[in-house]
């Protein structure tokens, strides 16, 4: 089994071992289920108004692309998909239900472009996504959302295209660090209800009931 723990997740986990008044390791309990809501944890910065808490969601840009982006009501249902061996090696994918009828959308980690090129953002595209994505798994103490290929992930208000509203996009981290006045986060998974569809490679992540409700200062990272 692959051990994963994002730069980011480390921020959260150092957070821990700063202000928890125990030295004996402790983390948040959780459950498990096929579907969930992926919620922001600030770990540095954070943006006015604060992200804190604010879900994953998507900012239509044409036919069956979309930006991943941040929005404080209205997050989208996610899951982990693929085989148990793909879960269980970290190769699988994220997913989600949308249009009518229902059709999976993957999160994608796109590439960077000529004109940012140490901007790598990501999308919830038409199809299975990226590969190499999903939510961390024991031995990871907490449970994250993860890509490959990257240092953890972070927040910017962003005009996605000219003409467009601005929205809290969201970026991989890459070598070059968290640009200033964005926000270093952590995505966790949020449990919630599905969409109704059947996902035959779905798979069940462990989630917790409610992110903002965490006390995060009672909790302690060896």
């Amino acid at each position: 089994m692959v051990f994963i723990k994002t730069a980011s997740a480390f921020a959260l986990l150092s957070t821990l071992a700063s202000t928890a008044p125990t030295s004996t390791p402790i983390y948040p309990p959780y459950s498990n289920s096929e579907s969930f809501n992926l919620i922001a944890n600030v770990t540095s910065g954070d943006l006015s108004p604060s992200i804190n808490g604010w879900g994953l969601t998507s900012y239509h840009t044409g036919a069956g692309t979309a930006y991943a982006v941040l929005s404080p009501s209205s997050p989208r249902i996610f899951y982990a998909n693929g085989t148990a061996e793909e879960i269980r090696y970290n190769s699988g994918n994220i997913l989600s239900d949308e249009g009518t009828p229902l059709f999976p959308g993957g999160l994608v980690i796109n590439a960077p472009t000529t004109s940012t090129p140490s901007e790598v953002s990501l999308s919830v595209n038409a199809g299975v996504g990226t590969s190499n994505v999903g939510i961390t798994h024991f031995p990871d103490p907490v449970n994250t959302l993860y890509a490959l290929g990257g240092e953890g992930f972070y927040a910017c208000e962003r005009v996605p295209f000219p003409g467009a509203q601005s929205a809290v996009m969201v970026f991989q981290t890459q070598s070059e660090g968290v640009p200033a006045g964005c926000a270093e986060v952590v995505f966790l998974p949020q449990c919630s209800e599905g969409s109704g569809a059947v996902h035959p490679t779905g798979a069940v992540s462990g989630c917790y009931a409610d992110v903002a409700a965490i006390d995060w200062s009672i909790y302690y990272s060896s």
